[in-house]
């Protein structure tokens, strides 16, 4: 085996891993994005969070981890839509933010 094709080979390895990693955060947002919404009572919308951001960045113990940014909509009354952010470092989640909204009715 050439060094050119076991460079191809571990690229490909690569890309592979980055492409699962990016599946496995973003259905573990999800889930933290919907019980957010589910502790404040409010719908969690389309169901999907959206990458917006990524970077490196180091954790407390000063490892390296991929940061990634995720935006979600709800709604307390099914009138208007607000957003959330969720902030994940690694498989963690590092912060969530819903924005100002309307106490739904009844509480």
């Amino acid at each position: 085996m050439q060094a050119y094709e076991l460079v191809v080979i571990i690229v490909f390895i690569a890309v592979i891993w980055y492409w699962l990693d990016g599946i496995r955060v973003k259905e573990l947002a999800r889930q933290a994005g919907r019980r957010a919404c589910d502790q404040d009572h409010v719908a969690f919308l389309d169901d999907t969070v959206v990458l917006q951001k990524i970077r490196l960045q180091r954790n407390t113990d000063g490892h390296m981890h991929i940061w990634r940014s995720y935006d979600f909509e709800f709604t307390s009354d099914g009138s208007c839509r607000y957003r959330g952010n969720i902030s994940m470092l690694g498989k963690t989640v590092s912060s969530l933010f819903l924005e100002t909204h309307r106490l739904p009715p009844g509480l």
